[in-house]
């Protein structure tokens, strides 16, 4: 009885069991990891980003880059596809793993040649890192990084290393691009602050439509993919349109008709945001008429006087 051989004869490491060697399975993607973009040119919005990086692969140089917006606007992918478009060494790490032996053995790493000629280092989150280990950072992200020990003792400036350090977090304030508040002042002065600002409404909708056409969806509005892009970054939004993939579009709630928000009831046309506050009704004062007035007064006067007659009696 012959046998179907269903896995190659070659033996697989563990880095490649889930890789293509695999007799070529394929696996569902999200459509987060489907449509991540692998060139720069690919990514919706951010145009200063896409022009700085551009230009940093063109003339690569060192340099300490701080990309800075809100989260899913893109940073960590954009460096990524970066490393790859420029062919160089790629070290990534976590900011929770950056204290200082972690960056001594880095530091050791990137006294190699590195392959393609450059090394990029990612640490994400680096809001995330230890004020030690941003202070150990300082001199490697200045013109000290440079300094080669000299012979007969002492040092002597060369040439800088080829590095480029990308650090990426989520920022704050209305547009979440600026830097938060636990990265000191002194290592954001040796960075350049790139500011990822989210992807405007209509550009992210019309890419949503792109994606749901291509994805066999059902027909659906334009006012859809404009609630579906709403208030969201790129990756959240695949994650919703990926759900709706799955069980159809959702229903559309009632939205203001100013703000564009969705609204607590159909009834009203604007949300509590916009709709003007109610007035005050003012406080009523108690008013009396004159009759009640002369009412009283003549009552009192009449209770003086009888007072009065029987102290006399």
């Amino acid at each position: 009885m012959e046998t179907q051989q269903i896995f190659e004869p070659e033996a697989q490491s563990v880095m490649g069991f889930a890789g293509r060697a695999q007799n070529d399975l394929q696996f569902p993607l999200s459509l987060a990891e489907k449509y991540t973009p692998r060139r720069i040119e690919d990514f919706i919005g951010v145009q200063r980003p896409k022009a700085l990086f551009s230009s940093l692969l063109k003339t690569p140089r060192p340099a300490s880059l701080l990309l800075v917006g809100p989260p899913g606007s893109g940073k960590t992918t954009m460096a990524m596809a970066f490393a790859e478009q420029l062919g160089g060494s790629l070290k990534h790490l976590a900011a929770q793993r950056c204290d200082v032996s972690t960056l001594e053995t880095l530091r050791d790493q990137l006294a190699y040649s590195p392959v393609g000629g450059w090394w990029i280092v990612l640490i994400d989150e680096c809001d995330g890192m230890t004020e030690k280990a941003q202070l150990q950072l300082l001199s490697w992200l200045d013109g000290t990084s440079a300094l080669k020990p000299k012979f007969g003792g002492g040092f002597e400036r060369g040439a800088n290393p080829p590095v480029l350090y990308i650090f990426t977090c989520n920022g704050i304030g209305e547009k979440q691009t600026v830097p938060p508040f636990s990265l000191l002042p002194r290592f954001q002065s040796r960075c350049m602050t790139v500011e990822f600002e989210a992807a405007t409404n209509a550009d992210l909708a019309g890419f949503l439509e792109q994606v749901w056409t291509l994805e066999g969806g059902e027909p659906a509005t334009a006012e859809y993919f404009s609630y579906m892009a709403k208030g969201v970054g790129v990756r959240d939004a695949l994650m919703r349109l990926d759900s709706d993939l799955l069980a159809g579009p959702r229903p559309i709630p009632a939205m203001c008709a100013t703000c564009s928000n969705p609204l607590a009831s159909s009834d009203v046309e604007k949300c509590s945001a916009c709709a003007p506050a109610p007035r005050s009704k003012p406080i009523p004062r108690h008013h009396t008429s004159d009759e009640t007035a002369k009412a009283r007064s003549a009552a009192a006067n009449k209770a003086w006087a009888t007072r009065r007659a029987g102290k006399a009696a």
